[in-house]
This record gives structure tokens, sequence and C-alpha cells, in this order.
């Protein structure tokens, strides 16, 4: 784990080494899950899929190639989270976000409320973004705070 050194005028963060295994590359901001099943090693990260939501693993700090090791943020806020806005639902901040399946990238559930099931809490907006108009849905960098120490 690396510790970001104390500065009174920047939030914490804490970061962990991470192997991206996921057959693509990571960009900044994007979420990863740890690679779960016979592969499963601590480090092994991968795109999140339906079975892996819950093992959130953190947000890239920058690119991560195929095959290549980098830093994923786990604990802190970050204004380069990549998330999905919702057609329907605008984003407010306070609002649990959860891994997109098959998606790099993160989105609130589809009530727009923190009850709906495998929501868990790992990250949650710190700001305010409106809906999405539909057929122009694109990931954009987003303020998040992310705990998944």
């Amino acid at each position: 784990m690396l510790f970001q050194r104390v500065n009174r005028t920047d939030a914490e963060k804490v970061f962990v080494v991470v192997y991206n295994a996921s057959g693509g590359a990571f960009t900044t901001g994007q979420c990863m899950v740890w690679d779960c099943g016979t592969s499963a090693d601590g480090i092994r990260v991968t795109t999140p899929a339906t079975a892996t939501i819950s093992a959130f693993a953190g947000l890239a700090t920058a690119g991560i190639a195929n095959a290549a090791y980098g830093l994923a943020q786990v604990y802190g806020y970050t204004a380069s989270a990549s998330v999905i806005n919702d057609i329907t639902t605008a984003l407010v901040a306070g609002l649990v976000f959860v891994p997109v399946d098959g998606s790099a990238n993160l989105n609130c559930n589809a009530a727009g409320t923190n009850a709906a099931a495998g929501d868990n809490g790992f990250m949650f907006a710190m700001q305010t973004n409106t809906t999405a108009t539909a057929g122009a849905i694109a990931a954009a960098a987003t303020k998040v705070f992310i705990r998944a120490l």
C-alpha cells in the first residue's frame, strides 16, 4: 500500500499495486475488480462482471496496459472517476456508485437510491450531475469518494 504524504491542502489517499489481467487497457478513473477464481492472487484485477461487482478493487490512477502493473486508488477523494450518467435519474451528491457489468465505468443503481441490491457503499458521488440525453450516454470524469480498504 502506498499512502499519500500528509498535506494540509490535499485530501488523504491510499493506493495499491495491481496487475491488469482484463485483456484490455484501463484508463484513468476506470473501475477495476479483483480477478476471482482459479487465478486469484490478490493483485490481479479485471473488468467488472455481474458475479464480481462486489469484488471492487479500486480506480485506476493512470492508464494501465493489459498484462502490466499500475496503481489503483482504494481510499480518498478523486475528481476523475469514470461515471456514466443515467438517462432517467440525475446523479446527486451522496448517491452510492456501483461498477457497471462488462464496463470499467461506474453508475448509480437505476432507481437513483441507495437501497437496491448490489450497492456496496465503496464509492459515493461528491457532486451532482444532470441526466444524460438518450443516445448520447458517455462516461465523464466525476468527483467521488472511495473507501475500499
